[in-house]
């Protein structure tokens, strides 16, 4: 982790706040709207705790302020035009068109202006902002939100960008720390929240101090799980602050926009990447919306194969509510924000001290649910309505079955892909019985996380098998969770039509063609044995 701030002197004071003034002069100057050409009509002034930030026109410009925070350095004019440019590198990786550069603030007899756009700083005793383009007010997934616009589909483009971008920005497996080292770094954020929260209202004191006991027991019992995912390679570069405002979509049709990484601290940003897709589920969470919290989570993991998130993601979701009750704690107590402004930074504390406390608390009971039917019936379908409704993480045959594959069975694939009217065929290379076999063991291998979390592992296969289905339930007996079974079920010629559609577009992780459906039917097995207080028919014609 970065070495902590030493305790400034006097001298050092007294220069941050020259540097301060300086800087709220220039705040000042670029508030005038004869700065800014006539067609930019009103520039909105913003003020967070570390930036001004300007809207004019069909631009964003932010210029830093000189503030020392426990986690940051903006001391001097170096330091802070250091910081533009990160600001620009960074948030490239996942906005590209965004981020248009930095520019200079001149300093005139007539007043302040800002300078060209540029791609490096040629005076660095100057005050540079970080120019960005305008997006559309209403398209950031929080103002959506509000208006009921967003939806699952919105979340699993975002899960599909993140996936690749984390894939990309892996540090390396296992990840470049020690046991010991990889824990601090989880831990010390943590902590770091619980003392400036501590130092902030008195009257939270006692309540930061109980739930500081118990983030501490939680990351003592959460160790092993931790190291786990070390050893696994999940630690990224990634964007380190991802809530809904921070989301854009310019248009459904397109990838979404990430904004506003951090970029002042590569600790913040050196994560598990379950830590990263934690925060935008708490947000969604502190909004009410835990369904689309879940359904994203759920994506997610399936499109990663990572369900081990599920046994970490809750503590990483506390810890997001405690960084974001930090800062709006400091937002609170800043007499150049509005008055109106820090009354609702004081109501953000309180509530995301409380979702964390909800966050922190022991698991609730989960069990297994077993999708059951034959091909094209429809039980991904139901899956992943359960998914989108918060009742279950579906946990797909079709992925783990190619997930588990290796170079050499790409031909196979192929092959069996061509000829899944042939019963030979499909009793071959992925398909072949040991293969299928270990995709079962699979999935309930992947399970156990997900019940460690205190969620419902949705196993999406068909479970033709009377055996298959036997073992499933029994595992569940010996770990002592519940198991239920949904039976889906369709009209034939439904059910052929949509493995055409399927195979016609390409895009599904099954290989199962409409040939193969008279196949999937002559060898399924009713599951007339399920207990019918634990099963239930589900009719998707």
């Amino acid at each position: 982790m970065a070495e902590p701030h030493s305790e400034p002197d006097s001298e050092s004071n007294q220069q941050l706040g020259r540097e301060r003034r300086r800087v709220d002069d220039l705040a000042q100057g670029l508030s005038e709207s004869e700065v800014w050409p006539a067609s930019s009509n009103d520039v909105d002034w913003i003020q967070t705790h570390i930036s001004h930030v300007f809207l004019a026109g069909d631009r964003v410009f932010k210029l830093r302020k000189a503030v020392r925070l426990p986690f940051l350095d903006f001391s001097t004019c170096v330091d802070r035009n250091a910081d533009c440019l990160r600001e620009v590198q960074l948030n490239r990786r996942l906005a590209p068109t965004v981020y248009l550069g930095v520019a200079r603030v001149v300093e005139t007899r007539e007043g302040v202006a800002i300078g060209s756009i540029q791609e490096s700083i040629k005076d660095a005793t100057a005050e540079h902002v970080v120019v960005m383009r305008r997006l559309s007010s209403d398209r950031d997934a929080l103002s959506m939100l509000e208006k009921g616009l967003l939806g699952p589909e919105h979340l699993d483009t975002v899960g599909d960008l993140l996936g690749r971008f984390h894939a990309a920005q892996r540090l390396g497996s296992p990840a470049p720390w020690s046991a010991h080292d990889w824990l601090v770094r989880i831990e010390e954020p943590v902590m770091a929240c619980f003392d400036a929260l501590a130092e902030g209202d008195p009257e939270l004191r006692e309540r930061v101090e109980s739930l500081r006991r118990v983030a501490s027991a939680s990351i003592l019992s959460l160790r092993p799980k931790f190291e786990a995912r070390r050893l696994a390679g999940c630690a990224v570069d990634g964007h380190g602050d991802l809530h809904l405002d921070h989301i854009w979509f310019e248009d459904d049709r397109d990838t979404p926009r990430l904004i506003d990484c951090i970029e002042f601290n590569e600790d913040l940003r050196h994560i598990d990447r379950a830590s990263e897709v934690a925060f935008l589920a708490m947000d969604l969470r502190y909004r009410g919306r835990r369904d689309l919290a879940e359904g994203f989570l759920s994506h997610y993991g399936s499109i990663t194969d990572d369900y081990g998130l599920f046994g970490v993601v809750d503590f990483f979701a506390a810890y997001r509510a405690l960084v974001r009750a930090k800062v709006a704690s400091l937002a609170a107590v800043q007499p150049s924000i509005a008055a109106a402004q820090r009354r609702g930074a004081h109501s953000s504390v309180e509530r995301h001290l409380e979702l964390a406390e909800n966050l922190l608390q022991p698991p609730e009971e989960a069990g297994l649910i077993l999708m059951c039917g034959t091909v094209g019936s429809g039980k991904s379908s139901v899956a992943r309505q359960l998914a989108r409704k918060g009742d279950g993480v579906p946990i797909l045959s079709d992925r783990v079955r190619k997930g588990l594959a290796g170079p050499s069975d790409k031909v196979d694939r192929e092959a069996t892909s061509e000829s899944d009217a042939s019963r030979a065929g499909v009793d071959q290379g992925l398909y072949a019985p040991e293969r299928r076999e270990r995709v079962y063991q699979a999935l309930l291998e992947r399970a156990v996380p997900v019940l460690d979390g205190g969620r419902w592992a949705i196993l999406d296969a068909s479970f033709a098998r009377r055996v298959d289905r036997d073992a499933a339930r029994q595992w569940a007996v010996e770990r002592g969770v519940p198991a239920r079974l949904i039976e889906v079920q369709c009209d034939a010629r439904v059910a052929r039509e949509r493995l055409a559609a399927r195979a016609s577009a390409g895009d599904d992780p099954s290989d199962a063609g409409p040939d193969f459906l008279s196949i999937s039917q002559s060898r399924f097995e009713p599951p007339d044995e399920w207990p019918e207080s634990d099963r239930e028919t589900v009719w998707t014609s």
